[in-house]
């Protein structure tokens, strides 16, 4: 039995007891993909990352959730981040910022990270702008799936659907009561995606519970794993970049419009994900998400 360097993080908050956990096994290059997964099931996070290799600024890993590997993870890239630093793998000394280059087998992004001077670690991700299809659901659906009202829909925004590195159905409510409201069938929900092609369905209202905060939201997700989903950084791309197209935000010149989204709530599980997107008129130009992650497991993990 071998033991790992083993981290778990909750990501998307500046405090334990919110949201979204990851795990990571900080030396993972021998493991082959049925063990990581084996591995991350066993972990039970929405995200275990494997880092495969950190060379200087250059960092190579696999996510993994309970069920499947991911393109890309938001979350767990706050939590590899945060983890990468505290574990000396990435030398960025505080009050200190610096861009690194994070590449899945899928996909490479760049990430900032800033090293406060506070010692917290804040980790935004640079993502390309979601692109939109119409969509649609209809009152039955709504009612069979979430246990929803066709009255808590907002009928001045359109039901729409994005993929990038994951697909999503993104779907407006008017009233916080009617988002805190949904009690999902989770077994007809994972069917329906599974049709659909639809890895995560989030909901959201503009209003929200914290002051300050631009929309409250919440996320579900079986089909990757994850029934409900605490915080996410990719999801919160497409919800700012459809915020920004049906002119729900709006920057200046070529300062960025900062979107504040509340999430995990319902769960318990609070979680604030920043994202930062300048605009040309409703077209986002730059676009990058994320926030701070908690530690709060720290030992290792045998296998």
């Amino acid at each position: 039995m071998r033991s790992y360097e083993f981290d778990l993080f909750s990501a998307f908050t500046g405090t334990a007891f919110g949201g979204s956990h990851a795990g990571i096994i900080y030396d993972g290059e021998a493991l082959s993909a049925d063990q990581m997964q084996q591995i991350a099931r066993e972990v039970g996070a929405p995200a275990t990352c494997f880092v495969m290799r950190v060379d200087e600024h250059d960092v190579r890993v696999r996510f993994f959730s309970t069920a499947q590997e991911y393109p890309m993870c938001g979350h767990g890239t706050l939590a590899l981040m945060t983890g990468l630093i505290s574990r000396r793998y990435l030398d960025i000394s505080t009050g200190m910022t610096e861009n690194v280059g994070l590449h899945t087998p899928a996909s490479s992004i760049v990430v900032r990270v800033c090293h406060q001077e506070d010692g917290r670690i804040e980790v935004m991700l640079n993502l390309k702008p979601a692109v939109f299809e119409s969509a649609a659901i209809s009152a039955d659906q709504l009612r069979k799936l979430f246990g929803g009202n066709a009255n808590d829909l907002e009928i001045s925004l359109p039901v729409e659907f994005t993929a990038s590195d994951f697909s999503h159905l993104v779907i407006p409510l008017s009233t916080l009561n009617g988002v805190q409201s949904l009690a999902p069938d989770f077994d007809r929900l994972r069917d329906f995606c599974e049709r659909s092609d639809i890895d995560t369905v989030v909901f959201f209202c503009p209003q929200t519970v914290e002051p300050g905060n631009t929309v409250h939201c919440r996320e579900f997700a079986p089909r990757a794993g994850t029934p409900e989903v605490p915080a996410a950084g990719t999801t919160n791309r497409a919800l700012a970049c459809y915020l920004a197209r049906h002119g729900l935000i709006e920057s200046v010149g070529q300062e960025p419009c900062i979107v504040r989204a509340e999430q995990g709530y319902e769960m318990g599980r609070p979680s604030l994900v920043t994202t930062s997107v300048v605009l040309d008129g409703k077209v986002p130009t730059d676009l990058w998400v994320g926030g701070l992650a908690t530690q709060v497991v720290r030992g290792q993990f045998s296998a």
